[in-house]
């Protein structure tokens, strides 16, 4: 199905490769469904009783069983049947059980819409149930319906809460349009408490601490009231914000939900203490812990879950072998992600960040900064700030892994400006500060840097990875301090740090954090060895972007021990301005020197400035004619 709704776009496969346009893909996907959805569309321009005429016809005409019920449902709109509504509902369930949630929900609309009025139970269950498959569909307008035909049906407080929580379960991350709701439903369960057990924390995300408060009072309701799915989730909930505040003993928190043993598609997969153990193995940088819990509960959505778990569950693979060093893994994770995420209509903010780090790390920069620029604008969009931070620290990251300082310095202020105050979180769920931290010592904004590094938190091991980070940071400020000795005994501790944790990319790049300190105080012999231990690791990870960076400061080591009249030769162009000169002479575009460079193209127009200035040209011609000069 997601083939031929992305061949009626006029896309192919492969999201991740360039010429692709997420952005527009989301938008126009989902409206060309074909054939089937050809059919509805004809019958949905039409007339009341036309529709009614065209749906029974069509219920003749269809061979799938589950789409000749609905054809069936549709042609009875007004009237109910309970004969035709236990059909309905048989079918919506084959429909979930196949994975086919938004068709489910319709389903069970109707089935619910067909049971006759004096069997209220039956049709409260069934719009109950229609709610909760529209949630996992992500169909917002599906869900908001189902709830009005709860709220219309006199449901106790709990019922009406779980339908008010569909729809915003139905939103994902984009909660701009469902702020309200989340007061109904504290009003709701303030006149029940026993409700408030299947309030998850999220209806509380004003304030962390608030919702701590409740995800504790929604576990002790739910033990006394035994009922262990719902105290397994408010358990999860609990251990999250108890995560992010650094308050309470969050692991004791998530050991005690994963006892209870509750299946992991119970409430959603992505809500489950299974899945949030993985998360916070990852956190931990216990790599090989979280793949093998990720892997298992890939196969758990796959059978039972929603597209949207399936898509958590890559995109923090994809995370998994980023941090692993196995960038083609990653790369493919984030594109079945990302491919998943447009072709279901899902946010895009967090599949964009996704590929942007995945891009970051093993494929280029350019599509890099492209991914994070969309997933950027699309959690703008939807509300979602922790989706926009991510993709502004991705953007910031990788403008300050091209040279592009000004351009990091500049995302990482507005990520910073951003962040909401009211979230003070761990520093290994959300590990930007050490990355703006070097931006900024690299801007020479000496002092804001030194600010920001005493925002690091006490409660963060400085043995952990998250805490070398912050060491390799605090080295770089060290040596413009002129305390070099002292920051290379820095970052050799870092770098050990990162290697017995097992994430070779970070002790790759604090190698070359250090080969840059010792090639500015000219100790060749130094650099060129933190250089090589820098490549060797980049090349095992394939790390392309990261790994043509180190070389240039390889090429510009050896380049130092040749004579000067060659330097000459060359109009004192560096060996990058060489080779964008090079690249432009004959025939590339701004934009395809960025990609060949792994730069962006602000960086190729600021170096083709800088190139025109010491030829003393104005024009590509006139630098093809200086360099055939140079050289004859």
């Amino acid at each position: 199905m997601a083939d031929r709704a992305a061949w009626a776009c006029g896309t192919g496969p492969g999201l991740l490769g360039y010429g692709s346009d997420p952005w527009c893909r989301w938008r126009t996907c989902r409206r060309y469904w074909v054939p089937r959805a050809l059919a509805d569309g004809v019958v949905g321009s039409a007339g009341q009783q036309e529709r009614t005429d065209a749906h029974r016809s069509l219920a003749y005409a269809e061979a799938d069983p589950v789409h000749a019920v609905r054809h069936r449902a549709l042609s009875r709109p007004e009237a109910t049947d309970p004969c035709l509504a236990e059909d309905t509902a048989e079918a919506a369930g084959r429909a979930r059980a196949d994975g086919e949630r938004a068709l489910s929900a319709e389903l069970f609309v109707l089935a619910a819409e067909l049971t006759p009025v004096n069997r209220p139970a039956l049709r409260l269950s069934r719009f109950l149930t229609a709610a909760r498959e529209a949630a996992a569909a992500g169909d917002s307008n599906l869900a908001r319906r189902a709830a009005n035909a709860v709220a219309a049906s006199r449901p106790t407080p709990a019922e009406h809460v779980a339908a008010l929580l569909a729809v915003v379960d139905s939103h994902s991350q984009a909660l701009a349009g469902v702020a309200g709701l989340f007061e109904r439903c504290r009003r709701l369960a303030s006149s029940d408490p026993q409700s408030l057990a299947a309030i998850r924390a999220n209806v509380s995300n004003s304030d962390p601490h608030e919702a701590l408060g409740a995800a504790r009072k929604a576990t002790e309701l739910a033990r006394s009231a035994g009922r262990p799915a719902l105290e397994a989730a408010s358990l999860t909930m609990r251990a999250r914000m108890e995560r992010v505040l650094n308050e309470g003993d969050s692991r004791a928190t998530l050991d005690r939900a994963l006892a209870l043993d509750v299946a992991a598609e119970a409430d959603g997969i992505a809500n489950s203490p299974q899945y949030l153990a993985a998360r916070h193995a990852i956190f931990d940088d216990r790599l090989a812990e979280a793949r093998s819990r990720l892997t298992v509960l890939l196969a758990v959505a796959e059978q039972h879950g929603q597209e949207e778990d399936l898509v958590d569950i890559w995109r923090s693979l994809a995370e998994v072998e980023v941090r692993s060093g196995a960038c083609a893994k990653a790369l493919a994770w984030a594109g079945k992600a990302l491919d998943a995420s447009v072709a279901a209509g899902l946010s895009l903010g967090p599949a964009c960040y996704t590929a942007a780090l995945a891009q970051s790390a093993g494929g280029s920069f350019a599509a890099a900064l492209r991914y994070a620029a969309y997933g950027e604008r699309a959690a703008r969009e939807e509300g979602d700030v922790l989706h926009r931070n991510r993709n502004l620290w991705m953007a910031g990251a990788v403008r300050l892994h091209t040279g592009d300082i000004n351009g990091a310095v500049t995302a990482f202020a507005l990520l910073d400006r951003t962040e909401d105050s009211r979230r003070p979180a761990d520093p290994s769920v959300f590990r930007w500060q050490p990355d703006a931290i070097e931006a900024l010592v690299a801007a020479g904004e000496l002092t804001s840097a030194q600010n920001m590094i005493l925002t690091f938190p006490a409660t963060a091991r400085q043995d952990s990875a998250t805490g070398a980070g912050w060491t390799r940071a605090r080295a770089l400020l060290l040596d413009r301090a002129g305390e070099t000795d002292r920051a290379v005994k820095l970052l050799r501790a870092a770098a050990e740090v990162f290697r017995r944790d097992g994430l070779p990319l970070e002790e790759a790049r604090t190698h070359l954090a250090r080969g840059r300190i010792q090639c500015a105080h000219r100790r060749q012999a130094a650099a060129r060895t933190a250089f090589q231990d820098a490549r060797d690791l980049y090349v095992l990870a394939r790390a392309q972007p990261m790994l043509a960076t180190v070389q240039e400061h390889l090429d510009r080591l050896d380049g130092q021990g040749r004579s000067r009249s060659r330097e000459e030769g060359r109009a004192g162009l560096t060996d990058s301005e060489a080779r964008l000169a090079d690249l432009v002479s004959r025939g590339a575009t701004n934009q395809q020197a960025a990609q060949q460079m792994y730069i962006s193209v602000k960086t190729v127009e600021s170096m083709l400035s800088r190139i025109y200035r010491k030829l003393r040209v104005r024009s590509r011609a006139q630098l093809l004619a200086a360099l055939l000069a140079h050289t004859g």
